[in-house]
């Protein structure tokens, strides 16, 4: 994290002229930008998104594309952490390119590594050292790119991980079998290969196999994996857990433990909100989910050359009221479809934020939701939608308390809001 702290204050020191390579080095930023600890996620990341206008047209290094994105990814702003791994590993291309050519040509790499590759400073990253790589003979220069791509191999794997997490498992299943095609055993590809493979399976046992095959794979070369408890738990019962229940059995109830704690969902194509086993066979794998790479390259691009005004506030105000008479509709994918796109140009609303997370409650993905609507809670403490959504996301789980305390705030903080949804309902339901 310190090192993921540095970076992105050397690119904060760029907005502030006064500021010197010293202070950020040390850990500072000029005065007006505040005192930031290099320890402290929240803060760095509330900083950056203070000064996004001034960074926008800023030149990145890998380095520091690399440390945004592990910063969003850590802060759960998953679309952020896509568009920011895709533009380092732009960079990095390159690199992994010259790499492969190597090892096709079956190079072993030269045991020690150079005193050249190694970074140093904010001017000597990735693209400086593959610049150096070029001169040295083809032994050395692979043991040289092979030290740089750790990183780039990393960023990639939490790209995959960041697509899963906005409900883009073809995306993330493509970036983690590229992870793959470089190291083999990269426990953390595995474990994803894996499961989304067995959760595209519905029952197909050629699937079914192949995923068990990569977890089988992270047991034998990763037994201390933090994801390695979960496999070794579901591995034995992946047949019953990953094959969808007939109609005449009903759907899986929300917690009834057929998946291990911890497990990622498997929620349903048809905007319900089934339980983590009960997958249905509409086509396209988790389409209600977070929006899809290419949704998130397109916006990305629209939002860095818009220019904001008084027409364009207009409208993103009319798809977010649109997107909250669906929801109350309960019309949960249509909401999703419609506030998706007012996301990326208010990254820090609390209403844009609490209208997410009510779509991904809908849809059953609980823990996606929880964590926006707390995003949304941190931005506004009041915010009607979000105690709302929260309260009944609670109540769901069976924490009772935690759902009378949200339910109840909210009608203290907007009562209009908690008549119109009938809070005091949901309240007496509650005891």
């Amino acid at each position: 994290m310190r090192l993921v702290a540095l970076a992105i204050l050397l690119l904060l020191a760029a907005c502030h002229p006064k500021a010197s390579a010293s202070d950020a080095s040390s850990g500072t930023a000029a005065p007006d930008a505040g005192t930031l600890e290099t320890g402290d996620p929240k803060a760095l990341l509330a900083e950056v998104d203070r000064l996004k206008d001034q960074l926008k047209d800023r030149p990145k290094t890998f380095e520091i594309l690399s440390a945004l994105g592990n910063l969003y990814y850590e802060n759960g702003r998953y679309l952020e952490a896509v568009d920011s791994y895709r533009q380092a590993l732009l960079l990095s291309a390159p690199a992994e390119a010259e790499d492969q050519a190597l090892r096709q040509k079956q190079i072993k790499a030269a045991p020690l590594l150079p005193a050249e590759c190694r970074r140093s400073g904010p001017t000597y990253g990735l693209v400086e050292i593959a610049e150096v790589a070029r001169k040295f003979e083809e032994p050395r220069r692979l043991r040289c790119l092979d030290a740089i791509l750790e990183l780039a191999l990393a960023d990639r794997s939490r790209r995959g991980n960041s697509l899963y997490l906005i409900g883009n498992p073809d995306g993330a299943l493509a970036e983690h079998k590229l992870v793959l095609e470089r190291s083999a055993d990269y426990p953390e590809s595995l474990f994803f290969v894996g499961a989304i493979l067995l959760e595209k399976s519905h029952g197909d046992k050629a699937l079914l196999e192949e995923g068990k095959k990569f977890w089988r794979r992270l047991l034998e070369v990763a037994p201390d994996h933090p994801r390695a408890a979960l496999v070794k738990e579901s591995l034995p019962r992946a047949d019953e857990i990953f094959t969808p229940k007939t109609k005449e059995a009903g759907p899986v109830a929300q917690g009834d433990g057929q998946l291990p704690p911890g497990h990622p969902g498997v929620p349903s194509r048809n905007g319900a909100a089934p339980g983590p086993a009960a997958v249905t066979g509409a086509a396209g794998p988790m389409a209600h989910a977070g929006p899809s790479a290419e949704e998130v390259a397109n916006v990305a691009d629209a939002v860095s050359g818009t220019e904001r005004t008084p027409e364009l506030e207009k409208g993103l105000d009319q798809l977010t009221s649109e997107s909250e008479k669906l929801l109350d509709q309960g019309k949960y994918q249509e909401a999703r479809d419609s506030i998706v796109r007012v996301m990326p140009m208010r990254p820090n609303d609390a209403r844009t934020a609490a209208d997410m997370g009510a779509a991904m409650r809908g849809l059953g993905r609980a823990e996606m939701a929880e964590r926006v609507l707390s995003r949304a809670l941190e931005l506004d403490p009041k915010q009607p939608r979000a105690l709302y959504e929260l309260g009944r996301l609670f109540a769901a789980k069976g924490d009772t308390a935690g759902a009378r305390g949200k339910l109840q705030a909210l009608q203290s903080s907007d009562a209009k809001f908690a008549q119109a949804h009938d809070v005091a309902g949901e309240l007496a339901r509650l005891r």
